[in-house]
């Protein structure tokens, strides 16, 4: 923090004078000295005051070093480098907590490393602030000039503090996987590896220069956002120029959510940066564009499918984020209540039939089928994906990228696919009666195939087979289990607070206080963990219409969607409404988020 603005706020609370700031400010710019330091030296504060002020402000302990004393345990976990610059001192190392003093947690210095402190799994970090006189003192006893210390090795722009005598971790341990979001944005752009120059002809005018697309600001500008969009666990960055400039708006968590937005006089440069980043046509503006952006960032692939659709404004961007390195598809993780993961566990162990997943785009679909490939996996068996396009890649799977300039659409790559003998197939999306057909012929004759359909909930899918033109005969026998997803926001699990089901929250999901029953209701106040929304990640409902007998005769029947779901919910089947409301009474998320997965809300 700047020592302007950390004066500014000791003003307002009445600590010191404005011109007291000013002289302290005054000295701080021609001597160099820290600012606390001048404030304390002049004694317009004292220290015991300075310290208990800081604590209060960042949240941190108060402590007097004449009574704790650091530890030498403590003290061999702190590079002698890092404490002298940063004015931090080692104070005790129990039961895997390491617990540092600081002089001053608004240092710019302190600020900047702080984030990037790291120490090995299983232990744990914590900053406490003490008085500076005292701090002076403990770093000069503890680090003499001549104590060279220990650093462990670390990539750059990484300190990681630990001794191996000290550390009660197995060496494997000692220096974890660094997870993007804990970066910031400056140390993942400085680790971008982007070289990419731009080059053509520059006879468009305005609207597109050569030379403003290879400018040094716009190239950090480009990489800023998608360094922060990493950091914030967005899926998508969408730019968006408007006749007053340019919009820039991440979806986090399956919401939008507004950044602040690059100069005007960048948007025609940066929409031609992003552009040619993702080796397209960069002279092209009235034509849609698709294509890719890969950059690694320390050891990781991060991947970006970018799509450019004109508009009245200039060209609109779309770029869907997909981390490839950090990808976790576990079934056990994405919300399945126990009685659904143990159906879902069982019709996709089968030796053959059709797994349906449905739901809107962005309800999770894709990454249920991953999942749920990666759980089945048998190198004794034969794998094979048909998508559009491929979003992540499968060691050992054979997957096939559809192409529509050559002709090769799902139908026509299922047929090649089936004369390769496979296993189990998945084809990302049924669309037409002839990728239908094939569908369910490969699902009788032997294969496990996973796809997804567009409709509402789960038994609403069997009239979509009928539109297709496929006979219930054929649905009633492929079909072996269809699944109806959405993704729900999860509290955040930093800021959660005990709630209660207010009126207003029954009236909007139209139920009763007796009608929910008991729970654990909560709900998130926002923090930094989670960009003050109160939500920090998703978590899936799934309802699961099983092709049982009964509903394979009404199938034959061709009864109506509502007499389908009346018979599956007799034997067993939860709505999504239900689902919804469960996790809301198990404390996971909200009465906001039931409702607009279920009753159709915003």
């Amino acid at each position: 923090m700047e020592p302007s603005r950390l004066g500014q706020i000791l003003v307002s609370e009445g600590l010191i004078t404005d011109e007291q700031l000013e002289e302290s400010l005054r000295e701080c710019r021609e001597n160099g000295t820290p600012f606390l330091h001048v404030l304390a030296e002049r004694k317009h504060l004292d220290e015991v005051t300075i310290t208990n002020f800081l604590a209060h402000q960042y949240g941190m302990e108060a402590v007097d070093m004449a009574v704790v004393k650091p530890s030498p345990q403590a003290k061999n976990l702190v590079p002698p480098e890092l404490a002298r610059r940063c004015r931090l001192v080692p104070l005790t190392y129990e039961n895997m907590l390491l617990r540092i003093a600081v002089e001053n947690p608004s240092d710019d210095e302190f600020e900047r490393t702080r984030p990037n402190i790291r120490i090995p799994q299983g232990n744990k970090l914590e900053f406490v602030v003490a008085p500076i006189s005292q701090m002076r003192e403990a770093i000069a006893s503890l680090y003499p000039a001549s104590d060279s210390g220990r650093v462990a090795p670390a990539r750059s722009g990484e300190i990681i503090v630990f001794d191996a005598g000290e550390m009660k971790v197995a060496p494997a341990q000692r220096a974890p996987e660094k997870e993007l979001e804990e970066l910031n944005p400056d140390e993942l752009m400085a680790q971008m590896q982007d070289s990419t120059e731009v080059t053509g002809e520059d006879g468009a005018g305005e609207e597109f220069s050569v030379e403003a697309a290879n400018e040094e600001p716009v190239k950090r500008m480009c990489n800023y956002f998608i360094a922060e969009a990493v950091k914030r666990r967005a899926s998508d960055i969408h730019i968006n120029p408007t006749s007053r400039g340019i919009t820039v708006r991440f979806r986090i968590d399956g919401t939008l959510q507004v950044m602040p937005s690059p100069p005007p006089s960048m948007k025609n440069a940066l929409i031609a940066r992003y552009k040619v980043m993702a080796n397209m046509n960069i002279t092209e503006r009235r034509k849609p564009q698709d294509g890719r952006i890969k950059i690694k960032v320390i050891d990781r692939t991060i991947d970006m499918r970018v799509s450019v659709i004109p508009q009245m404004d200039g060209e609109n961007i779309v770029m869907r984020i997909l981390d490839q390195s950090s990808l976790q598809f576990d079934l056990t993780k994405l919300g399945f209540e126990p009685m659904e993961m143990q159906t879902y566990n069982e019709a996709i162990r089968s030796p053959y039939g059709m797994i349906l997943h449905t739901g809107p785009t962005g309800s999770g679909k894709t990454t249920t089928l991953y999942s749920a490939l990666s759980a089945i996996y048998d190198p004794k068996k034969s794998f094979v994906t048909l998508e559009d396009p491929v979003e992540y890649e499968m060691m050992n799977v054979v997957q096939i990228q559809m192409d529509a300039e050559v002709g090769l659409d799902f139908a026509t790559a299922l047929r090649s696919a089936l004369r390769q003998d496979p296993n189990v197939m998945m084809v990302g999306e049924i669309r037409d009666k002839e990728t239908a057909r094939t569908a369910i012929s490969a699902a009788l004759t032997g294969h496990v195939l996973f796809s997804t359909l567009h409709t509402n909930d789960a038994p609403g899918t069997i009239a979509r087979w009928f539109d297709l033109g496929i006979e219930p005969a054929y649905v009633g026998t492929a079909v072996r289990l269809i699944v109806a997803q959405r993704l729900m926001k999860r509290v955040c699990q930093e800021c959660k607070i005990p709630t209660a089901p207010t009126p207003e929250d029954l009236k909007k999901i139209d139920i009763t206080l007796d009608q929910l029953g008991g729970g654990e209701f909560v709900k998130g106040q926002g923090c930094a963990k989670c960009n003050m929304t109160g939500y920090r990640g998703r978590l899936g409902i799934y309802e699961m219409l099983k092709n049982t007998r009964e509903i394979q005769e009404l199938i034959y029947e061709r009864a109506d969607t509502q007499t389908l779901r009346k018979v599956a919910e007799e034997q067993g089947m939860r709505s999504l409404r239900n689902l919804a409301l469960e996790k809301w009474k198990a404390g996971m998320t909200t009465a906001d988020e039931v409702m607009r997965v279920t009753t159709g809300g915003d």
